[in-house]
């Protein structure tokens, strides 16, 4: 698959995550921090995964992502807009973030795919809710 045609996937997938005005994955005032796996297939038999890292209000809102590569702790690795960071423990759990303004996050763990908004081959799961530090 293309860049482009990658990049159009995740806009959409974002914009109808941001569209999910309803949800409440953590509580009022937190931050979600989450990450998106994508299978692309390339074949009849033939994929490869995708991964990429979000920082979400507690209503699904997109605050910031990095981009997508191969590499399963894509959320820990930096590279998000806005100035945005992840930092994660040494089994890859979210611990702490900073958000686009500037504001430290102390971050708890969850489990929680209720941003996801489906579709074939993808997936969005929150990893942890953050309070501000």
């Amino acid at each position: 698959m293309s860049f482009s045609i990658r990049s159009a996937l995740v806009s959409a997938f974002l914009l109808v995550a941001s569209v999910q005005q309803g949800l409440a994955v953590c509580s009022s005032g937190q931050m979600a921090v989450g990450t998106e796996f994508l299978e692309e297939f390339t074949g009849p038999s033939a994929t490869f995964n995708e991964y990429s890292g979000f920082l979400m209000s507690n209503n699904c809102n997109l605050i910031a992502q990095n981009g997508l590569t191969q590499a399963t702790d894509q959320m820990c690795k930096g590279g998000y807009d806005g100035g945005a960071s992840v930092t994660c423990d040494s089994s890859g759990n979210p611990t702490a973030a900073v958000d686009t303004q500037g504001h430290s996050w102390t971050c708890s763990s969850t489990n929680d795919d209720s941003c996801d908004v489906g579709g074939s081959g993808g997936r969005f799961t929150v990893l942890a809710c953050c309070n501000r530090s």
